[in-house]
């Protein structure tokens, strides 16, 4: 049976489903995924049962893809079952006249249908089903043309296992097609590639635009390719180069077909050589037994091996050959050939064997045992969280109980640690997992391969020339290369819309080789990055997010990520405890700046977040003799309140209202006589005298005292009040103003109201004093009108303003005050609980949230399960499930169950800063023709 026919089956649990509709969008949308032949999903058992092609899809990118739908998917078991396959063979009758295109479209369309070859010359069609699926009568109906051949009717299992002999001259390669606008241009390239000879597999992503190509270099080229796709009309690009492999002496058609037999009768059968040797292999990227089956099954099939065991604990493998007819190098680059090609081999021993005596047979013993006890390696951890020579204590006791570790040593002030260990019985991998166990964050400090170390062997063990030989080589380091430390880079992103973009970017990034971690924050729509500068750089990884669907640009600021931390400092007595302070922690890793003002008892820290936090820089001020606490900050939104404005300035509007309704009605008294005179004079030729002698017959002009009129008397009462009590705040700011040698819109107000006031005073008492018969014109009804307008304006202003900053207050209320955060061992066993101000939240602290209160940071579940209400955030009114990975938002209400949270984003780096930071920016912003008016009014 061809490797085509293997079938896999796996069942993922899904929450979110609330009704048939949902089944029904996860059955179409998966079940048209390529290499996808049955999907059955269950609304009330929660979950979606799954028939796939394992070389097409794996289960993981089955979780995802439901993932991406918006339900949340977890894969209970990992490893999926393999599935019964059955092999039909259907003749054509020798009259007819055969459609084989028609036969083999109508056969591809069937769902359970997983391999079909045809056979003309034979009139024969040999059909691979799962017979749970479809069957060869349901094939018959569709196909009434043909017929069933049931004496070569097959039916066997369709396990990995029996075919996972890997093919050697596979090779995957990634191209970049552009133009394709639809998934028919997708089928069409898939199509026609596929047909090619050497092409094994084909997936082309519409969303992505590229096309991932497994191939065998022996019969077609990577170019070759390339000009068969453009050939379609598309643009094609090579992305990755791939990577060929070179087998040598291993023929690759003899390991195609050679028969497979059991790893169990491998290990048993004696060696039918006169001469062997003993190789063994250190083999990194095991996973399971299932990989060691892989492996023993894989090699015993060849004719010069004559046994093979393989360790998963010590990731090893000693293999007994034929010397004569192959050589270690060779058996190496097999399994590294191996399919799926995660296999990293390197060769650590080999002692040839003269017969097959009993005293032969003790000595191919030595290779292992030099391996396992004289060889050592050396790798040095970075890890960040330690506070005191506690944590290192702690680290070092775990780690040195761990199998294989000779030594450790931890060092507090450079943030690593050095470790010894045996390469067959650990790997530095598993070390670092075991310290990320107890709490602290680990990272490999060298990208490189470590250093070999060769202790002294037993005098009770000679060893062999060509083994000291082979050890003597090994003395030196692998790579001379220093190890480059980590970078970190900021990446502003654009076009994220939820939180299924922010996992989709951190999922697809965290694959590329030389990324280490990856933190989106959402509302900020940045990327916080962390990489190896040797392998890749800034701008491929803003390509990689470009190629997702999303816009990136690099931050070329590198303190955009520094956090700034306000410290009181108290018990400071000269400029020596100020020294003492500065100097002690500029020499801490992670601090950039530190400036400690005596006069204020302040200290003003600039830091790196992921390596210390407040908490860590308060305990070494305090380690240092003084006492040292977070400068306290108004959490109440006092600055946002305009009540205090608002009654102002409606006061301010009411009492010039009131005054200036008045004047108002006198104005337009005297411009209505006016106009009247004006009309008598036009008409009934009235002369001039007449109409001076009309208008001082008037009530309103006439005076009370030479010079002063009634209509000026009033008129000054009424304007008095408004020009000292109405436009009193006027004043203030114009004085102000004025005092600091500028001008503002109150200056101007103010500077027109006192003139017009003034003048008309003066005018008024030059009349009275010379006692005049006509009355002077006066301006006194200025004031009024001008004061009450602008203070209406002013009062609707701050109203507004008042109504915008409302919202904004009930934001930062959400904020939490304080935090629980609790200490873990090893078995994630709680230690201790601390209650904490929020703003000494680190960055990996572990916090406890209890039901009904609320989330302080943004971060992610590491245990429990709850309901989650996020209305106030998000305005999504029913609660959100979160379990174990699931991430949080600040201020956040947590309804019914504890939760232990990771935190990712604290301070004002969390999704509910960042939300009152737009609306203060977007308050304070203002529109391009407003900042012209404003600078025309000065």
């Amino acid at each position: 049976m061809d490797r085509s026919m293997c079938v896999d089956s796996v069942t993922i649990s899904v929450e979110g489903m609330t009704c048939s509709s949902c089944v029904w969008t996860i059955e179409q949308r998966i079940g048209k995924l390529k290499g996808v032949h049955h999907i059955k999903v269950s609304l009330e058992e929660k979950n979606a049962a799954i028939i796939y092609d394992p070389k097409l899809q794996t289960p993981k990118t089955l979780l995802e893809a439901i993932d991406d739908m918006g339900f949340d998917a977890i894969l209970h078991n990992p490893n999926p079952l393999p599935v019964s396959t059955e092999t039909v063979f259907l003749t054509v009758a020798a009259s007819l006249a055969v459609p084989w295109d028609h036969i083999q479209n109508t056969l591809l369309k069937t769902k359970g249908v997983t391999d079909i070859k045809i056979y003309p010359q034979q009139r024969t069609v040999v059909v691979t089903v799962i017979p749970s699926i479809v069957n060869a009568n349901q094939i018959i109906e569709l196909l009434p043309d043909l017929s069933l051949d049931t004496g070569t009717l097959e039916k066997k299992s369709g396990t990995c296992e029996d075919y996972s002999l890997a093919q050697a001259g596979e090779v995957m390669l990634k191209m970049k097609v552009e133009g394709m606008t639809c998934h028919s241009c997708t089928s069409t390239i898939e199509g026609k590639i596929g047909k090619l000879q050497g092409v094994q597999r084909i997936k082309v992503s519409l969303d992505n635009q590229e096309a991932t190509i497994v191939y065998q270099p022996h019969l077609i080229t990577a170019e070759e390719i390339k000009k068969q796709i453009e050939a379609v009309g598309f643009p094609a690009f090579i992305k990755k180069q791939p990577k060929y492999l070179k087998l040598g002496a291993i023929d690759i058609e003899r390991l195609k077909n050679t028969p497979v037999k059991s790893s169990e009768g491998s290990q048993q059968r004696s060696p039918s050589y006169t001469s062997d040797s003993t190789a063994t292999f250190l083999i990194d990227g095991m996973h399971c037994k299932s990989c060691v089956l892989n492996i023993e099954s894989t090699l015993s099939t060849l004719q010069y091996v004559s046994s093979v065991i393989v360790s998963l604990e010590k990731r090893s493998a000693i293999v007994k050959y034929n010397a004569s007819s192959v050589t270690p190098e060779t058996l190496r680059k097999a399994i590294e050939a191996m399919l799926p090609g995660q296999y990293r081999v390197s060769i650590t021993s080999e002692v040839e064997s003269i017969s097959n005596s009993p005293s032969s047979s003790s000595l191919q013993k030595i290779p292992l045992s030099i391996a396992s006890h004289p060889l050592t390696q050396q790798t040095v951890i970075n890890i960040d969280g330690m506070t005191c020579n506690s944590c290192v204590q702690s680290i070092e006791s775990v780690i040195l109980k761990k199998a294989g570790v000779k030594s450790i040593q931890v060092s507090l002030a450079n943030g690593n640690g050095t470790v010894e260990y045996d390469p067959l019985l650990t790997t530095p991998e598993t070390l670092r997992e075991a310290i990320e166990d107890m709490g602290f964050d680990a990272a490999l400090s060298d990208t490189n391969e470590p250093f070999v170390i060769i202790a002294q062997t037993s005098s009770e063990m000679p060893l062999l020339t060509s083994t000291n030989e082979f050890y003597t080589k090994m003395m030196t380091p692998i790579n001379d290369a220093e190890a480059k430390t980590t970078s970190k880079c900021y990446i502003q992103v654009t076009g994220m819309t939820c939180a299924s973009c922010v996992a989709n970017i951190e999922r697809n990034l965290r694959r590329e080789e030389g990324i280490y971690s990856v933190l989106v924050a959402l509302m900020a729509g940045k990327a916080e990055v962390r990489y190896n500068p040797a392998v890749i750089q800034p701008p491929m990884i803003a390509e990689f997010i470009r190629e997702l669907g999303f816009g990136a640009t690099m931050i070329e600021n590198a303190d955009e990520g520094d956090g700034v931390l306000e410290l009181v400092v108290r018990g400071m007595t000269c400029a020596s405890c100020v020294h003492k302070i500065e100097s002690t922690l500029t020499k801490h890793r992670g601090i950039f700046y530190c400036s400690v003002a005596l006069a204020t008892n302040k200290a003003h820290i600039k830091y790196d977040p992921e390596i210390i936090g407040p908490r860590d820089i308060i305990h070494r001020v305090e380690s240092l003799g003084f006492e040292a606490s977070l400068v306290k900050k108004d959490r109440s939104a006092s600055h946002l309140d305009h009540k205090r404005e608002i009654r102002q300035w409606r006061r301010s509007f009411l009492v010039s209202l009131f005054f200036c309704i008045p004047v108002m009605g006198l104005m337009i008294y005297m411009m209505a006589m006016d106009h009247h005179l004006t009309t008598l004079h036009h008409n009934k030729n009235i002369s001039q005298e007449e109409m001076i002698k009309i208008h001082s017959s008037m009530f309103l002009e006439r005076q009370i005292l030479p010079g002063l009129s009634i209509m000026n008397l009033l008129s000054f009462l009424l304007c008095v009040p408004v020009q000292f009590f109405g436009g009193w705040y006027f004043y203030i700011q114009a004085y102000k103003a004025l005092r600091h040698k500028t001008a503002n819109m109150d200056v101007l107000i103010v500077l027109a109201t006192t003139i017009a006031f003034a003048y008309s005073l003066v005018i008024l008492l030059v009349a009275m004093y010379e006692r005049a018969k006509v009355n002077p014109i006066t301006f006194f009804d200025t004031p009024p009108m001008l004061f009450v307008f602008i203070a209406l304006g002013r009062w609707l202003e701050h109203i507004a303003k008042g109504k915008t900053s409302e919202a904004l207050a009930k934001l930062i209320s959400l904020q939490a005050t304080e935090a629980t955060i609790v200490t873990l061992d090893s078995d994630n066993i709680l230690l201790s609980e601390e209650q904490v101000d929020v703003e000494l939240v680190q960055r990996g602290d572990i916090i406890k949230v209890v039901p009904g209160g609320k989330f302080p940071v943004d971060g992610r579940v590491i245990e429990g399960h709850s309901m989650v209400d996020e209305s106030l955030i998000t305005g999504e009114a029913m609660p959100v499930a979160k379990k174990s990975g699931s991430t949080v938002i600040a201020g956040s209400i947590n309804q019914n169950g504890s939760l232990l949270i990771r935190a990712t984003h604290v301070g004002a780096d969390t999704t509910l800063s960042q939300i009152v930071k737009l609306v203060e920016e977007a308050q304070t912003s203002k529109a391009p023709i407003q900042q012209f008016a404003d600078k025309l009014s000065g």
